[in-house]
């Protein structure tokens, strides 16, 4: 964000904030900076329970907002952002920034331009294992439904991106994994009916014992004419492989 061309940071709002950046003014009340600095926007990279009073606070002083995902916890509080934006006519926006990865824009652009004809199915798998990737004290470990809020509404925002089709439906089941240090279901799997009847089977594994994937996960996008085979570094998710057969 510091080193973003045509952005300057103002400010930073943390608890520890003077540990991270050393030279810009920290704050660790919000209230008080939006008070204090002079800003055109606000980012919002709190853990997501804390997403609707933030957010809201920084609408309701005038600011832009981009949100980290999810932009709420309910949808209560989603559909309070979006009024209380419109009301204060200032733009509000989540950040997806999965959908600017190379081989993600490759597979938007193949099935956007027909290539695989009319859509028959879409199969992710996406399995990582962050039992001691984050802090002992980071907010997933204790956090409802870590997956499905952390990670596979990347996966999901890029179904819609990819196919221009929204869900009409979802039956999805989470468990919990042995041997992890998360409180609730690290692992999850659903069936996603797409508009048009498009099925979309997802596989989710945040604490898996076998072969991990990319943070992108494992696709597959089968059509009429063809299917669409993307995967990826399990390092790198800007670099992977995408297959077009015919």
């Amino acid at each position: 964000m510091a080193g973003a061309p045509g952005v300057e940071l103002a400010a930073v709002v943390d608890p520890e904030a003077r540990r991270y950046v050393e030279t810009t003014p920290g704050y660790r009340v919000l209230e008080e900076a939006l008070a204090r600095v002079d800003c055109d926007a606000v980012l919002v990279a709190s853990p997501p329970g804390t997403h609707h009073v933030v957010a809201k606070a920084a609408l309701q002083a005038g600011k832009h907002v981009l949100c980290e995902k999810p932009l709420a916890t309910t949808l209560q509080d989603a559909f309070d952002l979006v009024e209380t934006a419109d009301t204060a006519e200032r733009i509000l926006m989540v950040s997806q920034n999965y959908r600017y990865n190379a081989p993600f824009r490759a597979v938007q652009r193949l099935v956007m331009e027909g290539e695989l004809g009319e859509l028959a199915s879409i199969r992710i798998s996406c399995r990582r294992d962050t039992r001691t990737l984050f802090a002992p004290d980071d907010f997933r470990y204790s956090m409802r439904h870590p997956y499905v809020l952390d990670m596979s509404i990347h996966h999901f925002d890029l179904i819609r991106a990819a196919t221009g089709r929204d869900v009409r439906g979802v039956y999805a089941r989470s468990w919990r994994v042995p041997d992890s240090e998360f409180v609730h279901d690290p692992a999850v799997a659903a069936l996603l009916d797409l508009e048009g009847g498009v099925p979309v089977l997802y596989e989710g594994d945040w604490a898996t014992f076998g072969p991990e994937t990319s943070w992108n996960g494992e696709w597959e996008i089968l059509g009429e004419a063809g299917r669409i085979i993307w995967s990826g570094s399990e390092e790198d998710r800007g670099t992977g492989e995408v297959v077009l057969e015919r």
